[in-house]
């Protein structure tokens, strides 16, 4: 074993890694460690142009032994998180060929976390982890690929019960769809168009009421019609023959007045004025279900702060890298951790600029609605019923 696996399995060994993940971390192509390459830029006293003394100073938290929570403050993951990202990132790329391979799998981890977690430049993590600045952008683009791979086994319909959720009096609300916009740093043309330019991206999610995410999708905005309407989850949605439904007639998500009413979508009454107690007391707990949906994205972009202003140059790497922290969102919450401290500035994101009901917008009307009417009519009498 080099001097490079002996100074990343003692720090596993140091934090207690199992014997088999210990032996998984060791066989991950270790080869050169971070501090064997900082010794090699020391002999010409800079890194880019940056005394070495004021890089070093910076180094990630695991290479000096810096305390759990200085951990999770630099990479917005807990230690023991990240071990188990490790092993999940190990397995999924085990046998293919590794971009930049005298960089560790661990070191690739923490980069592009630290690169996820900061409003940082690729200059400022490379002179970190002595990564120059092109084989940073190459290892960056992998990984986020990989948690895109790994996105459907932690984002995903599970099997849902009619029990209570908390959230609201309204039953059998599986979760709440909402769509958010990740503001670009510089606009993106769109393909096969030759003016339109993309500024922001519309990231419509489904939240269950712990505010993990059910489902992600990533589109080009459009402030004349919600992203559903382009997206997968639409088909499955208004597809009432398929095998396997998302969920059965009694079941439904929840949504704003510009979604429109299916079966297996409830959406609030609009308001002229002329709303019963028992239509008012619907609506309320329709827009109750906002809350776990807003906690979910206000903690995404909390602990992945690149997205607050996104520097991508590509539209796909774009998408790529909303739904790796997506899946990064649902994997640290499953590993037990809470959500995300909100430290987000709301008012400075873009907004979305749909606010007409849907039915008024000029959309198709589908003979399916009349049941999604009638569920809903059933459903605002549950509330006669319980004054």
């Amino acid at each position: 074993m080099d001097t490079g696996q002996a100074f990343v399995l003692s720090f596993f060994l140091d934090e207690g890694l199992e014997p088999n993940l210990l032996a998984e971390a060791s066989q991950l192509g270790i080869t050169k460690s971070l501090l064997e390459r900082r010794a090699d830029a020391a002999q010409h006293e800079d890194v880019n142009g940056t005394d070495f003394e004021c890089v070093t100073k910076d180094i990630p938290v695991p290479m000096l032994r810096n305390q759990d929570d200085q951990f999770k403050e630099q990479f917005r993951m807990q230690r023991s998180t990240f071990q188990v990202l490790l092993q999940a990132t190990g397995k999924a790329v085990a046998g293919s060929n590794e971009p930049i391979s005298h960089v560790s799998l661990p070191e690739k981890l923490l980069y592009t976390l630290r690169l996820l977690s900061g409003k940082v430049s690729f200059r400022e993590v490379g002179e970190i982890f002595a990564i120059p600045k092109s084989s940073g952008y190459e290892i960056f683009k992998w990984v986020v690929s990989i948690f895109n791979t790994l996105l459907p086994n932690y984002i995903k319909w599970p099997i849902f019960t009619n029990s209570t959720n908390g959230i609201s009096s309204l039953p059998n609300v599986v979760g709440v769809i909402e769509e958010f916009r990740i503001p670009l740093k510089l606009p993106i043309r769109v393909a096969n168009t030759s003016e339109r330019q993309c500024h922001a991206l519309a990231l419509q999610v489904v939240s269950d009421a712990r505010s993990r995410f059910l489902d992600v999708h990533i589109d080009v905005p459009n402030d004349l019609q919600c992203i559903l309407m382009k997206s997968p989850l639409f088909e499955r949605l208004i597809d009432t023959d398929q095998d396997q439904p998302l969920m059965s007639e009694q079941q439904h998500l929840v949504g704003e007045m510009s979604y429109p009413l299916l079966l297996n979508l409830m959406t609030p009454f609009p308001d002229y004025g002329d709303l019963t107690p028992c239509h008012m007391s619907y609506n309320l707990a329709v827009h109750l279900w906002n809350a776990p949906v807003e906690r979910a994205f206000a903690s995404l972009l909390s602990r992945f702060q690149r997205l607050q202003s996104l520097d991508i140059t590509t539209l796909d790497l774009a998408c790529v890298v909303v739904s790796a922290a997506c899946m990064l969102h649902n994997f640290i919450l499953d590993c037990g951790e809470p959500l995300e401290d909100i430290t987000v500035d709301f008012e400075a994101m873009p907004k979305s600029q749909i606010n007409m009901v849907f039915e008024e917008n000029g959309q198709q009307y589908w003979e399916h609605t009349l049941a999604a009417e009638k569920k809903r009519e059933s459903l605002v009498a549950g509330f006669l019923r319980s004054q």
